[in-house]
């Protein structure tokens, strides 16, 4: 009996240490938690060769199909449509080039002035209901832990993200355990001293965040987190596509023209369950989003000087930013726009 309460209080003490410990190694390891549950219509081939010409940024083929999809009744083309609609930097030129009119037709259902979100329009599907709760002020950090349990990491980012912007007073009770390891810094803004010093125990050495938590980081530290963390894939998938010669410098340029670590967290698969992160990352849609992300960033009156320092740092990524910035002017016929790297005059 003695043997069985000591084994009692011992297990008591160890299992929340050990399971820490085991979180630290399986996410070490990238071991998902969660394989995503698969949403009806995945497999329809319509859709899957739509998300293919969509993954290879041929919008103009891809989302009038996924439209026609989402009308019939295509949960994954429902979910993918307005996942994109809520996201500026998945939308590529096709659509910033269409009028307004047309644009809501395409990614909505028909309703309103404005149309609806297909993602209300699809109850009862668990990623959906999960978007649609996010939009709700008065949803709290389950949000997180929700599309977490549903594997989708890159949702779960941005839902911490929006509740941190929000001021949510749930962030100060949230285990620390429980948020992504990139992000425990948005736990340690909101908190006084003791927790403070809780959370700070759960961020690993060398990583970029300490930067937002007042700290300093040794010479080349943040680099090669750039260069090697899962979390910056979108950023050096990017580099090595456009700059294979100088992907240090590309990757360094590139985080700085985010102009925010929440920038980064927010970037990748508008949905795992219908593409997994590094698919999507080392796509073409996914090499667009970015640079897109990075120009959305910055007023229009600012993206010259922007391009002026980035183009210092990496000429090839000036270059990717400024041709991928000509793609949504609006075409003029027989006036040719001047990119915004081009010298002043010229």
């Amino acid at each position: 009996m003695t043997d069985c309460r000591f084994l009692t209080r011992f297990l008591g003490r160890t299992a929340p240490r050990f399971a820490a410990v085991l979180g630290l190694v399986l996410a070490a390891q990238a071991v998902p938690a969660t394989t995503p549950p698969p949403l009806d219509g995945a497999t329809d081939a319509v859709f899957t060769q739509a998300l293919d010409a969509w993954l290879a940024d041929d919008e103009a083929s891809a989302l009038p199909a996924f439209s026609r999809l989402a009308v019939e009744g295509n949960t994954a083309a429902r979910i993918l449509l307005g996942v994109i609609d809520k996201s500026p930097a998945l939308q590529g030129p096709f659509l910033a080039q269409m009028p307004r009119h047309q644009r809501i037709s395409l990614l909505r259902l028909p309703g309103g002035m404005s149309g609806q979100s297909w993602l209300r329009a699809t109850p009862d599907v668990p990623l959906a209901d999960a978007w649609v709760a996010l939009l709700n002020v008065r949803s709290g950090s389950d949000l997180v832990l929700r599309f977490e349990e549903l594997g989708e990491d890159r949702a779960a980012r941005e839902a911490l993200m929006v509740l941190s912007a929000r001021g949510h007073p749930d962030l100060a009770q949230l285990d620390p355990q429980s948020v992504p390891q990139d992000m425990l810094y948005l736990l340690w803004r909101r908190a006084g001293a003791a927790r403070q010093t809780e959370v700070a125990s759960f961020v690993p050495a060398g990583h970029p965040q300490w930067l937002m938590m007042g700290e300093t980081l040794e010479e080349g530290v943040l680099q090669r987190w750039l260069e090697t963390s899962d979390a910056a894939a979108p950023l050096s998938s990017l580099c090595r596509s456009i700059c294979a010669q100088s992907v240090g410098s590309c990757v360094s340029a590139a985080y700085d023209a985010l102009g925010s670590h929440d920038a980064l967290m927010t970037l990748g698969t508008p949905a795992a369950a219908l593409v997994d992160q590094t698919r999507f990352v080392d796509s073409a849609r996914g090499h667009a989003s970015v640079l897109r992300r990075i120009m959305l960033g910055t007023p229009m009156r600012g993206r010259r000087v922007l391009l002026a320092r980035v183009s210092e740092r990496s000429e090839c990524l000036g270059n990717a930013l400024s041709t991928d910035d000509l793609r949504y002017r609006p075409q003029i016929p027989g006036v040719s726009p001047v990119p915004l790297n081009a010298p002043e005059g010229g």
